[in-house]
C-alpha cells in the first residue's frame, strides 16, 4: 500500500510530475514493450544459446538502440571469423602434425577456434540479455540480471498498460480537478441548463397558447352547437306553426287570426301613423301602451321608436321589465301600411337574436300580416291579448 501524504508533506507540482512521467514513458515504454512481446516464463535459454553460437542459427539483425556497435559487429561477423579461424587452425594443426611441432604448437593452432567460440557465446548471450534485441530471452535475463528482471516483471506480465497510460491518467486527473477546468465545466453545465430551461419555457408557452386556443375553440364549438340546437328547435317550432297556419287557413277564416302571429315568443303589433304607433294587438305582455308618441321622451328607449326614427329594419332594446328584451321588425304591407312587429322574450335566451335575424323569420311574420290584412283582420282598435 502506498503511504499517504502527511500534513507537513507537499504534493508534487503537477507540471513537474507530468514532465517526469513523460520522460519515464519515452525511456521505458519502447524497450519494455518489445521485451514484453518476447516474454515467456516456460521458455529455456541454454540450448538456444549453444545452438545459435555453435551452428550459426538464422541471424537476425540487432536493433540500433539494443547494444553497442562493437557487440553488434561481433554478432554480425562472428560466422565469417569462425570460418577463417577454423581454416587457419586446421592448416596450423596439419602443419604441426607434419612437422612434429611441440604441444604448444598444437594449442596455438586450435586457439583461434576456441577464441571464435568464446566470442560467439559472449555475443549471443549479450543479445539474449538485451531488451530490444530479437534474441532477447526472459529466462536468461532472469538469471543474469535478476534485480532488473524483478523490477520489470509486472510490466512483462501486464499485456495492455504502459507508462504512457499512467501519464495520461495523471494528466487527466489533474485536468479534472483543476480549478479552471472545474469552473469551465460548471459554466458549460450552467449554459446548457439555461438553454434547456429556455427551451422548456418556450415549449411551455407554446403549449399554453395551444391549450388556450383549444379551449377557445371548444367554447366556440359549444356555442355553435348550442346555436344550432336552438335554431333547429326554432325551425321545428316555426315549421309546426307554419303547418298549423296552413291548416287554419284551409279550414276557414274563423280559425285564422292574430294568434297565428305568436311564433317563437310573446309579441305585440303596432301600426305606424306619424307621429304615433297605434297598437293593433298583443299577446303575453302586460305593459304595452295602446298609443306611443315617437317624440315623447319617455318612449325614446323603446325598440319600436328606435326603429321608426332610424333606418334599420330590425332594432333591439331592453324592456321596462327586468330580464326582458324587445326586438322590433319594420313591416311594410303591399297596401303601403306600415306595421311594427315586436318580439318580447327572456334576455337569457341568447339564441333568440340569431332566430330573429334570419330573413326566413322576417318573411314568415310579414306573410301572416299580409294574410291578416287581406282578410280585413288588422284593426287599429288596440285589441288586447285577452280577446285574441
Amino acid at each position: 500500500m502506498p503511504e499517504e501524504l502527511q500534513p507537513d508533506q507537499e504534493s508534487p507540482d503537477r507540471n513537474v510530475l507530468v514532465v517526469w512521467l513523460s520522460a519515464i514513458q519515452r525511456k521505458f515504454d519502447p524497450p519494455l514493450e518489445k521485451a514484453r512481446d518476447r516474454y515467456s516464463e516456460p521458455q529455456g535459454w541454454v540450448g538456444i544459446w549453444l545452438l545459435r553460437s555453435l551452428f550459426g542459427a538464422k541471424y537476425e539483425k540487432m536493433s540500433e538502440e539494443g547494444a553497442s556497435g562493437i557487440l553488434n559487429a561481433l554478432s554480425g561477423i562472428w560466422q565469417k571469423v569462425v570460418t577463417v579461424l577454423l581454416l587457419i587452425g586446421a592448416i596450423s594443426a596439419h602443419s604441426a602434425f607434419d612437422f612434429h611441432l611441440p604441444i604448444w604448437g598444437s594449442l596455438l593452432a586450435y586457439a583461434p577456434v576456441a577464441l571464435s567460440l568464446i566470442i560467439s557465446l559472449y555475443a549471443n548471450l549479450a543479445r539474449m540479455l538485451t531488451l530490444t534485441d530479437p534474441y532477447f530471452n526472459s529466462n536468461a535475463y532472469k538469471l543474469f540480471r535478476k534485480q532488473e528482471y524483478l523490477m520489470f516483471l509486472p510490466y512483462f506480465r501486464e499485456t495492455k498498460l504502459t507508462f504512457k497510460d499512467v501519464k495520461e491518467l495523471v494528466h487527466l486527473m489533474y485536468r479534472e480537478n483543476a480549478l479552471d477546468v472545474v469552473v469551465a465545466e460548471h459554466e458549460k453545465l450552467h449554459e446548457k441548463s439555461d438553454k434547456l430551461i429556455e427551451h422548456y419555457e418556450k415549449t411551455q408557452d407554446q403549449l399554453a397558447r395551444q391549450l388556450k386556443k383549444a379551449e377557445e375553440d371548444i367554447d366556440k364549438l359549444k356555442e355553435y352547437s348550442g346555436k344550432l340546437l336552438r335554431l333547429s328547435k326554432a325551425n321545428e317550432e316555426g315549421f309546426n306553426s307554419a303547418i298549423s297556419t296552413l291548416y287554419r287557413l284551409r279550414s276557414g277564416d274563423s280559425l285564422f287570426g292574430y294568434g297565428d302571429l305568436r311564433v317563437v315568443s310573446d309579441f305585440s303589433l303596432f301600426e305606424y301613423e306619424d307621429p304615433y304607433l297605434i297598437r293593433v294587438c298583443e299577446q303575453g305582455t302586460t305593459e304595452t301602451p295602446s298609443r306611443i308618441d315617437i317624440h315623447d321622451p319617455d318612449y325614446q328607449h323603446y325598440s319600436s321608436v328606435k326603429l321608426v326614427r332610424g333606418s334599420n329594419t330590425i332594432e333591439y332594446a331592453t324592456s321596462d321589465r327586468e330580464g326582458r328584451t324587445v326586438a322590433s321588425y319594420w313591416i311594410e304591407l303591399p297596401s303601403k301600411r306600415v306595421l311594427v312587429y315586436n318580439f318580447h322574450y327572456d334576455s337569457t335566451f341568447k339564441g333568440m337574436n340569431d332566430i330573429i335575424n334570419t330573413k326566413e323569420m322576417y318573411r314568415y311574420i310579414r306573410g301572416i300580416c299580409i294574410l291578416l290584412e287581406d282578410r280585413g283582420l288588422i284593426d287599429r282598435g288596440g285589441t288586447l291579448h285577452g280577446s285574441i
